[in-house]
């Protein structure tokens, strides 16, 4: 495809984040020219868990229905050390935001999903086999220069600039925005598969045992992923080998009956940049974090960056919100990267200990965590809080509410069963309780009347679904953002909330 003349969005990087971006933006009509230098789609599988809130994210898209019919939703995780004791599990089912908390996924099938996905939006251009070379910002903008797929040089203004182009980003590279973080000393052989003789089970399972940690995940289609890491001096080269292959696998299965279609190792690192955004110009995905795989959330993470960044660039692009915003993408993301990836690397420390005391001691830990739920609850053994309970841990929000996921229950419909945000509309929201209307201060401001915000009004069943979130028998009013997040919870009567809320769009409005 021929790159546009104009766009006001360039995003630079095609996979699941760069893609995903894309129809976000493409659903809110921005003009936006997506470019990769490669000519398609991965091949070859990568990520392998995609979790429930990325699934609401691409509900948002229209397109959770299609990808769900190629995942396998929910799962429970087990833990065994090295005797195959079971340590602990973790259960993925629940669906607090309308999808399971993880389910696995084929990344090439997914990358062409969110690409076809993209041909309902006139507006987005994807230009693969081109190339950015350079850019630069001005106080209005961003000038770049591509090489497009005929090796031509092509000059493009754009309102800003979005690096979804993964670890190695040359757009972060080119803002001089350093990673904080480190490397891992672990390598670990990955190998994915066609094993006719496990079948689904199990489903996922990690092997805590000091002679070699490993673990297994099943994925669609009858394929399985398995990883192992490299001890000692092992090389790359010895791993790689088919008949220690085929060694390891008979561990646990049939080798005979095993494809292997996909061999390598890896390393991985714990990494944030120290910015997510320079001026005009943001990162997202890789690009800005990365993650051990211990807790599934690489992929989800960068996910998560481009549905917060894609609301707030619509809003500034069609003048309803001023620039100002902008600068909370990186006070709401930034932080929240680092939580998942402290979380993984912590989970990735009860898994990899090598040490049979150190692994003793763990073991002899959980065990009595077990038999001591409270306890347990304290120590964090629960790795799947986060997930169930999302929260930014600061941004653009107000009162003890702000901030927090607002959950997706299953509501009866008049013409079936159907997900709370399918009732909600695209934008902001107000959903109120008991009460006729916004405040009248609120409903009157400026800036507020600006955003035109749907109002929702709960019945007492989807009250009763949300209880435990709000305070579903006081009157109030919900105030969601476009990406589902709480942007302030009011009680009728709560006046001081209210001023909080109307100081910080005033402050906005003013920026």
């Amino acid at each position: 495809m021929s790159l546009p003349a104009t766009a006001s969005v360039l995003i630079v990087g095609g996979g699941p984040v760069g893609l995903t971006l894309a129809n976000l933006l493409g659903s809110e009509g921005i003009p936006t020219l997506l470019v990769e230098r490669n000519p398609g789609c991965v091949a070859e599988p990568r990520a392998v868990a995609l979790d429930g809130e990325s699934l609401r994210t691409l509900q948002a898209v229209g397109l959770a229905k299609t990808v769900s019919a190629h995942i396998r939703q929910g799962f429970v995780a087990d833990y065994l050390n090295g005797a195959g004791e079971l340590l602990f599990t973790t259960d993925l089912t629940a669906r607090p935001y309308g999808f399971c908390i993880q389910n696995s996924f084929d990344q090439p099938t997914l990358e062409r999903q969110l690409l076809r996905g993209l041909a309902r939006f006139p507006c987005v251009t994807v230009c693969h086999s081109t190339q950015l070379l350079d850019f630069h910002q001005d106080e209005d903008g961003v000038s770049a220069t591509l090489r497009d797929s005929e090796g031509e040089m092509r000059k493009l203004r754009v309102t800003s600039l979005v690096g979804c182009d993964g670890g190695r980003s040359g757009v972060r590279q080119r803002l001089g925005i350093a990673m904080h973080g480190e490397r891992l000393p672990q390598r670990w052989l990955v190998i994915d598969t066609v094993d006719p003789h496990l079948g689904e089970e199990p489903a996922c399972r990690f092997f805590c045992d000091p002679r070699r940690p490993a673990m297994t995940i099943v994925r669609p289609g009858g394929e399985r992923r398995w990883e192992w890491m490299l001890i000692g001096d092992e090389t790359d080269e010895e791993m790689l080998e088919d008949t220690r292959i085929r060694t390891l696998l008979g561990e646990h299965t049939e080798p005979g009956q095993v494809q292997v279609y996909r061999k390598c190792v890896y390393s991985f690192s714990a990494v944030v940049a120290r910015a997510f955004s320079a001026g005009r110009v943001f990162l997202a995905g890789d690009a800005a974090h990365m993650t051990p795989p211990f807790a599934g959330q690489g992929l989800n993470a960068g996910i998560r960056d481009a549905r917060n960044l894609s609301w707030k660039l619509a809003a500034v692009i069609t003048e309803r919100l001023p620039r100002q915003l902008l600068g909370s993408y990186d006070l709401e993301r930034r932080e929240a990267a680092r939580q998942m990836v402290d979380l993984a690397v912590e989970l990735g420390d009860r898994i990899q200990p090598t040490d049979p005391a150190v692994a003793a001691e763990r073991d002899a830990l959980f065990a009595a965590l077990n038999s001591d739920p409270v306890a347990a609850a304290n120590f964090g053994v629960d790795a799947i809080a986060p997930l169930r309970d999302v929260r930014l841990p600061r941004g653009w929000f107000a009162g003890p509410c702000g901030g927090r996921l607002l959950p997706q229950p299953e509501l009866a419909g008049s013409a079936g069963p159907l997900l709370l945000d399918e009732l909600l509309g695209k934008g902001f929201t107000a959903l109120l309780r008991g009460v006729r209307a916004l405040p009248e201060r609120l409903a009157a401001h400026p800036l507020w009347r600006q955003l035109a915000p749907a109002e929702v009004h709960l019945d007492l069943a989807a009250r009763q679904a949300l209880a435990g979130f709000i305070d579903s028998d006081r009157p109030g009013i919900t105030l969601l953002r476009p990406d589902r997040f709480v942007l302030a919870d009011l009680a009728a009567d709560d006046s001081e909330s209210l001023d909080t809320l109307l100081r910080q769009l005033q402050a906005l409005q003013a920026a």
